[in-house]
């Protein structure tokens, strides 16, 4: 198989205007050239190389055709391995694909090969000499097509040609300091197959990182830190279309993880840099915890109540909820559309990239922070029963830091049926504990986030809170019924040999 060129790059959402702007910024002065671009994408029905990361085009430029294979490990990756080959025509070449990961993937099945979507936009180019680094400006306007569904295209996408990719992310804060670019990192092969599939509105969960048993410390932090980032940019692109809870909480879970795997990583990591993008991430969570509460209040506690036993208390408070949660909704919209917000996602990117650990095994590692993680949960949660709703928050929140790093490191143990024994068993500490936390949250958080200032919209919101907390002794049972199954199942990491040492 041939050996694939690495192409690293930044890619932006454009608002209106932007390109006008960008276009005359000092910056990026130069010659231009101007090229209109049709891209076929392929894949089979059931999406076998998308699903493995890829993803395969025949692009029609004004030189000729250009068949692609592009390869990403995970969401976020700002390099990707690539195979161009010319070929004859917009037809694939079949024969070419053998010589890259395309052949053994699709295992025989290279005639269900056909065109799932494509991509037409003006390209407007110019290179750019900055830092040492030669750089690719590249404007993008057009659109996406699936059948008759259509998804325009506006972006900027800055590529490295030479040089340090240090460089490319100083070229973009300094475009950054004059627009607020937002940087996002979902291909246009993803958005193509999200279009044709009927999912541009679905919700983006956490997308899987698989390590490989050579993966060293450095390269294990930057891709699971930059699929938990690519989670945050995903839901709040969508929520700049429309309004969904599930969004919210994906963004939240992924800037969670996000904070988890920083959180795994800070024994190697520099402090001042860590503890600035730290601050930044914990800002954007609380931007949206209103909006998730309310979510949740509404959805758990206000609809069951109105559902068994309906008054005129309780719609003066169902319409007082649906207000609040609207302002809410408007904050965490003012966070994701702030210049805040882009320098955010940009220095993340930046500091995920560029961050310095020491080029060693991951898997010793991972065993190490794995253990002290469970050591913490398991000494939080033995007096269970007696700790009361602070001290239940803060077992939670180790929970699920250990429970989203055991999901980062799970692959480099091969223990599968111990490390799904013991996730299922977190798992479900984890959701028993998150009741206990809603609980705690309506009584004391919603009465000042919904603005309960009215005695009468008080008094309802108190009845159904007070006829919520009467399942907490139920609550906690079950948690401690949990607790004990999670206590019983062995960590994965411990008694097995590593993939990193067998290898």
């Amino acid at each position: 198989m041939a050996s694939p060129a690495t192409e690293t790059e930044l890619k932006f959402r454009l608002g209106p205007g932007a390109v006008v702007r960008l276009s005359g910024h000092p910056a990026l002065q130069g010659p231009q050239t101007t090229q209109s671009l049709r891209s076929v994408y392929f894949d089979t029905p059931d999406g076998v190389l998308r699903a493995a990361g890829c993803s395969l085009r025949v692009r029609t430029t004004p030189d000729g055709f250009v068949q692609t294979l592009k390869r990403q490990t995970a969401p976020g990756q700002t390099a990707r391995d690539e195979w161009e080959v010319p070929v004859a025509s917009e037809a694939l070449d079949l024969v070419a694909l053998k010589a890259t990961p395309a052949h053994w993937l699709l295992k025989g099945r290279r005639r269900d090969l056909s065109p799932r979507f494509a991509s037409t936009v003006v390209r407007r180019i110019r290179m750019v000499e900055w830092d040492g680094a030669r750089i690719e400006v590249a404007f993008d306007a057009g659109e996406l097509s699936a059948g008759e569904k259509r998804e325009p295209i506006y972006e900027l996408e800055l590529e490295l040609k030479a040089g340090d990719p240090a460089a490319l992310f100083a070229l973009a804060r300094r475009l950054a300091r004059d627009l607020a670019i937002v940087p996002v990192f979902e291909s246009k092969s993803e958005r193509g197959w999200r279009l044709a599939s009927g999912d541009s509105r679905k919700p983006r969960a956490a997308a899987p990182t698989p390590l490989s048993p050579e993966a060293t410390t450095g390269e294990a932090f930057r891709l699971i830190s930059m699929a938990c980032l690519a989670q945050v940019s995903a839901n709040a692109e969508l929520l700049r279309v429309v309004r969904r809870p599930e969004a919210v909480h994906q963004m939240r879970v992924g800037l969670r993880r996000l904070r988890a795997a920083v959180g795994v990583f800070k024994p190697l990591l520099a402090a001042p840099e860590r503890q600035r993008i730290e601050t930044e991430l914990k800002w954007l969570a609380r931007e949206s915890d209103a909006a998730r509460d309310l979510d949740v209040f509404i959805r758990d506690v206000f609809h069951p109540t109105a559902l068994e036993a309906s008054s005129p208390g309780l719609a003066a408070l169902g319409r007082h909820l649906l207000t609040a949660r609207g302002q809410a909704y408007d904050r965490v919209l003012t966070a994701i559309s702030s210049p805040r917000y882009a320098l955010l996602m940009l220095e993340t990117t930046a500091w995920i990239e560029t961050a310095a650990l020491p080029d060693a095994p991951v898997a010793p590692f991972a065993a190490e922070a794995l253990t002290r993680l469970h050591h913490q949960v398991e000494t939080r949660a033995r007096d269970l029963s007696d700790l009361d709703a602070e001290a239940r928050h803060h077992l939670r929140i180790r929970t699920k830091r250990l429970r989203y790093a055991a999901e980062f490191f799970a692959d480099l143990f091969p223990a599968r049926r111990r490390r799904a024994r013991y996730l299922k068993a977190l798992e479900r500490l984890q959701d028993r504990l998150g009741a206990l936390n809603d609980l705690a949250v309506a009584r004391d958080r919603i009465p000042g986030e919904a603005h309960l200032d009215d005695p009468e919209v008080a008094f309802s919101a108190g009845r159904v809170i007070g006829r919520r907390e009467r399942d907490e002794a139920a609550l906690l049972t079950a948690a401690v019924k949990v607790w004990g199954r999670f206590h019983d199942a062995r960590p994965f990491w411990i008694g097995r040999k590593s993939r990193q040492k067998r290898s």
